[in-house]
């Protein structure tokens, strides 16, 4: 009832008591009966109003042209009216959230004007655009520049849906910024899945523009005071990652899946398919999938929770899990999986320089989310996001059930997340113990790889067949399973160092970030592994890039090593301090050595026996140096009370 009472204030402009009406946006709730005009648009057209890639076009004449798109002679005229609906509906969000802007004090509302400016190009474009298009040949320019201009409007939607559920402290703004949140996602499934995705992506808008209309026409008392995220923003942000995961997982089980040689693989997002005369002109995966992937990272990655310094004390963090550069440069990357996702898709010739950033892009988005949760000791979120990014950046292909698999644990994982946020309130799962056995159990895999546990390869990859035992899973060809195997001690050791930044969260140390950091970078070369004429050159090419992180890496372990052994000594453990330190020194004297022979027997052309030398002492630092690390981080993780940080059943106190 007291809804309705806020309601007709809004629309008569006067309380009960005859006073000016104290509601959000008076004006602003006007704006979304237009977004539920539009809604209802969409509903009698049946068809993507919003600009998706890969949406079929078809010439019908040539001359004079006649051509359709989405099976519709008139796409470009319903697409102007749709974003001129819509252009209307943020003018008008934008003139009345005035209020809103003042009581925030930010200027993250303003978002509302850049999204008019969106709708409105757009809107534009696609008719002046469409008219100017007298020739086939001028049909994928006309396409490429309409997708561009509506990959910055998903942006735009998605950021304005985010402004919803941010600002608002019930479950107007949460159901408001979802349901809208979800709209483009939802309609970047109807090129492949088909009307039934259309229709749904409508209701979805219908409900989002209901609730919007609820928000703008609440009381002022309904939006925050502060700074920190309302408790419905936290759970939104943790449904939000459970849906990503959703959306994420019918763009890994529709399309890029194949047979090979009797074998079920995973191709990249960005693998194309080449037709008889070597021109590419699509994917084996819809970029609208990709699209729609990314924009729901968008979403997610901008709802990332600021709390409050009480929930960050208590939920022993110390500090919000996503935040600052971290935070925007996953946004980067989102945004170009968008603009990829919506280049890729114009069925022409072209489209295959985007494939990198389809396939690089929203996996570096999903490191970068996942490495941040585990530099906040979070293992049980962050490490299947890690090793899920990972595993469908490998090029050409990888076994698809082992990401099948990977990407179920994302899903099972968020869902556990959305039940932590809603039961004590938390984020996150603050998991020292965790952090310890995942970076020791890392540095172990590295070791049984490195010292040939899981088998040898055939002498034809030789140096790297005691690495990469190509032949390790019986019944599949070695060409199929070899890009698996052979990124395996690269995500070994990219698992290692992104637990490890965990240890330095709270502690004041810079290695943390930098190590999250540089494992994130060198996670994104993994496309160029499979760039190579053959299975040798692609194995002693993954080969190269293990030891290039790792050789980076160690000198950033060494100072954690050293920063850790500092702190078990301030602790009244002189001993173990003093063993962690000679541990570390002596893994620095024997990087130098090693330099040396590297140096010595690879500045010129050596020979088999200098090289099996080289690479035998290569394997005994490593090894060694793994061996003596991992006992110093098992040592200072029960120094320093991680082994005792577990799953506590508390909530936050109110």
């Amino acid at each position: 009832m007291a809804q309705v009472s806020t309601i007709k204030s809004a629309i008569s402009g006067k309380d009960s008591e005859g006073q000016p009406a104290n509601v959000v946006g008076r004006l602003a709730g006007f704006g979304s009966i237009f977004g539920i005009i539009a809604a209802v648009v969409g509903f009698v057209a049946g068809i993507p109003l919003v600009p998706i890639s890969g949406t079929e076009w078809t010439v019908i004449n040539d001359s004079p042209l006649e051509w359709t798109i989405a099976g519709s002679e008139i796409y470009h005229i319903l697409v102007a009216v749709f974003m001129f609906i819509l252009a209307a509906a943020f003018m008008l969000q934008g003139l009345g959230s005035k209020r809103l802007r003042e009581h925030l004090g930010g200027s993250y509302a303003h978002v509302l004007s850049l999204a008019f400016l969106a709708s409105a190009f757009t809107g534009v474009y696609a008719k002046t655009g469409y008219d100017g298009v007298n020739y086939d040949s001028m049909i994928p320019s006309f396409l490429q520049t309409l997708y561009l201009l509506g990959a910055f409007f998903i942006i735009m939607w998605q950021l304005v849906s985010v402004l919803y559920v941010d600002t608002y402290k019930g479950w107007n703004g949460f159901l408001a910024g979802i349901f809208n949140g979800l709209f483009i996602p939802v309609l970047a499934l109807s090129p492949v899945v088909g009307s039934a995705a259309t229709y749904a992506a409508y209701a979805l808008l219908l409900v989002g523009q209901l609730f919007t209309l609820f928000f703008w026409w609440s009381p002022m008392s309904a939006i925050r005071e502060y700074a920190r995220s309302p408790d419905t923003a936290k759970l939104a942000f943790a449904v939000v990652g459970f849906l990503t995961a959703v959306v994420g997982m019918i763009a890994v089980f529709l399309g890029p899946i194949t047979i090979d040689e009797g074998v079920a693989v995973w191709r990249p997002w960005g693998t194309p398919i080449v037709d008889s005369s070597g021109v590419v002109t699509q994917y084996y995966t819809n970029p609208a999938l990709v699209l729609g992937f990314s924009a729901m990272l968008v979403f997610w990655i901008m709802l990332s929770p600021r709390l409050g310094a009480r929930e960050l004390k208590e939920a022993h963090i110390g500090e919000d899990i996503i935040k600052g550069g971290t935070k925007y440069f996953a946004l980067l990357l989102a945004l170009f999986g968008v603009i990829a996702g919506a280049e890729a898709g114009t069925f022409s010739a072209g489209v295959a320089s985007w494939g990198f950033f389809l396939t690089v892009a929203p996996a570096g988005a999903m490191f970068v989310m996942g490495a941040s949760y585990c530099a906040k000791t979070d293992i049980v979120t962050g490490l299947p996001l890690v090793a899920s990014s990972v595993l469908i950046m490998i090029t050409p292909f990888t076994l698809a059930f082992i990401v099948q698999y990977a990407w179920i644990a994302v899903l099972i994982t968020q869902a556990f997340l959305i039940v932590e946020t809603k039961v004590r309130g938390l984020t996150g799962f603050s998991q020292g113990a965790l952090t310890v056995l995942f970076s020791i159990g890392g540095s172990v895999a590295l070791i049984i790889i490195m010292m040939g546990g899981l088998g040898s390869g055939p002498l034809a990859i030789w140096p790297t067949n005691r690495w990469f035992n190509i032949t390790l899973l019986q019944g599949i060809p070695s060409t199929i399973q070899s890009p698996t195997i052979i990124v395996l001690p690269f995500l070994a050791l990219l698992i290692r160092n992104v637990a490890l930044s965990g240890y330095a969260h709270g502690r004041g140390y810079p290695t943390g970030s930098i190590l999250m950091g540089g494992s994130m970078l060198f996670a994104m070369t993994i496309p160029i592994i499979a760039g190579n004429d053959s299975i040798g050159h692609v194995a002693n090419t993954g080969a190269a890039l293990v030891f290039a992180l790792y050789a980076i890496s160690l000198m950033l372990v060494m100072s954690l090593n050293l920063n850790l052994a500092n702190d078990v000594e301030k602790g009244g453990h002189s001993f173990e301090a003093t063993f962690i330190r000679v541990c570390t020194i002596s893994g620095v004297i024997f990087a130098g050595i090693m330099l040396v022979l590297v140096l010595t027997f690879f500045g010129g052309l050596p020979d088999a026996i200098q090289i099996g030398f080289v690479v035998s002492m290569m394997v005994t630092f490593v090894v060694g140096t793994e061996i003596l690390s991992a006992i110093g981080w098992l040592i200072a993780g029960f120094r320093l009370g991680m082994m005792k940080q577990g799953f506590g059943f508390f909530k936050i106190s109110k």
